[in-house]
């Protein structure tokens, strides 16, 4: 009788472990993007059908304005529209990717060479506040943290990787975009700054 017992268990326990293993897909594919698709011209150039974070990192086409409000770590909004007049670094992150330890390094350093003429707006896609901590004193003037638990910003970008970086230039017109962290995508990121600065 214990051995039937014991099966029986180790079979709730299996039958257990495969619904908690569905839910979780299933709201894991919830806070997912919908995919994104190709146009046709680009699947007659051959492209491949998936996102490409290195030729298409977002779905928005380079010159066109983005009017998006980035929602504010402390619950607030802000709207890009605000940002006019200065070039705008957005970029969608999270605490657990690679390149995550230098970004505040990076933009403060940029920051601090372009006061006034620069705002950097970091998103990050993480499920917990804590996750961002210490906050705010690592940051400098203009730079500010946006977060979307549910990744609502990332979906109506469409972006395919993370990080994923868009630049704006003074009008708001988006004049770079990449994504993932590839070798020297640093400092090809710098070069769209400054040269968006000019």
């Amino acid at each position: 009788m214990s051995r039937r017992r014991a099966q029986a268990r180790r079979g709730l326990a299996l039958a257990l472990a495969l619904s908690l293993s569905s839910i979780s897909s299933i709201a894991c594919a919830a806070r997912l993007p919908p995919p994104r698709q190709r146009s046709q011209a680009a699947a007659e150039e051959g492209q491949s059908p998936l996102p490409d974070p290195v030729h298409a990192p977002i779905s928005r086409p380079r010159g066109e304005v983005l009017d998006l409000t980035v929602p504010l770590v402390d619950g607030d909004g802000l709207p890009l529209s605000e940002l006019r007049g200065r070039v705008v670094v957005l970029e969608l992150t999270a605490t657990w990717v690679a390149s995550w330890p230098e970004t505040y390094a990076f933009y403060n350093r940029l920051l601090a060479e372009h006061a006034g003429q620069l705002a950097v707006v970091v998103v990050t896609l993480d499920n917990e506040r804590g996750a961002l901590s210490p906050e705010p004193g690592t940051r400098a003037p203009g730079f500010t943290l946006g977060w979307d638990p549910q990744g609502a910003l990332a979906a109506r970008l469409q972006a395919a990787a993370l990080p994923t970086v868009v630049v704006l230039d003074r009008a708001g017109e988006i004049v770079h975009a990449q994504g993932g962290a590839a070798e020297g995508s640093t400092a090809t990121l710098e070069l769209q700054i400054r040269e968006a600065l000019r």
